[in-house]
């Protein structure tokens, strides 16, 4: 009885009991029906107490079973074709998701080291120190840069301030007193060996 239900609701029916099956008229090959109802009722008895009743409807279920079995042989192969070139497809997605991903990654790496070089030119910070700056976007790299320009002028230590007064062996034009600038190449490298 539970396949008749199931039978039915596979075939897009709402939920139907044995009874309302075995009470619905049958198709007779000359176009006819007969009413298995009203057989049914003028007896009182459950439809399917009566063995030549139940027995028309098991072998209609059967051929209907039979051909949804055959149905479902000859679209298997179809089936299976397009979960197979559904896969194929998934994974060359895959592939080009991965690609994109990677490309995008080198991308931001590459945006983010130009941010770097260029905060640093425009702040004056030694090539060591870029790194320093860290990743981001380039307001952020830009503004790290700021905060580490000021702090290496802090830290550097102050140069004597330039006096204001002339230095006497000095003239305009001329040498040092110590007179090493006006030294050729040959008396620097003597100095140099000990001569």
């Amino acid at each position: 009885m539970q396949d008749t239900a199931d039978t039915t609701q596979a075939a897009g029916q709402s939920d139907v009991s044995t009874t309302d099956i075995a009470q619905q008229p049958d198709v007779q090959p000359g176009g006819g029906t007969q009413d298995t109802s009203a057989n049914q009722q003028s007896q009182g008895a459950d439809p399917w107490a009566d063995p030549e009743a139940a027995r028309k409807e098991i072998e209609k279920l059967r051929r209907e079973s039979a051909s949804w079995r055959t149905k479902y042989r000859e679209a298997e192969p179809q089936l299976t074709e397009y979960q197979q070139w559904q896969e194929s497809q998934k994974t060359e997605q895959q592939k080009l998701l991965d690609a994109k991903e990677a490309a995008e990654r080198q991308l931001n790496d590459l945006q983010a080291t130009n941010a770097r070089l260029m905060a640093a030119a425009t702040h004056n910070i030694p090539p060591d120190l870029i790194d320093l700056l860290g990743s981001g976007s380039a307001d952020e790299i830009n503004a790290r840069a700021e905060v580490l320009a000021e702090r290496l002028k802090a830290s550097a230590p102050a140069a004597a301030p330039a006096s204001q007064r002339p230095v006497e062996a000095l003239t305009p034009g001329a040498a040092t007193a110590s007179g090493s600038a006006t030294a050729s190449p040959d008396e620097w490298i003597r100095r140099l060996a000990g001569r």
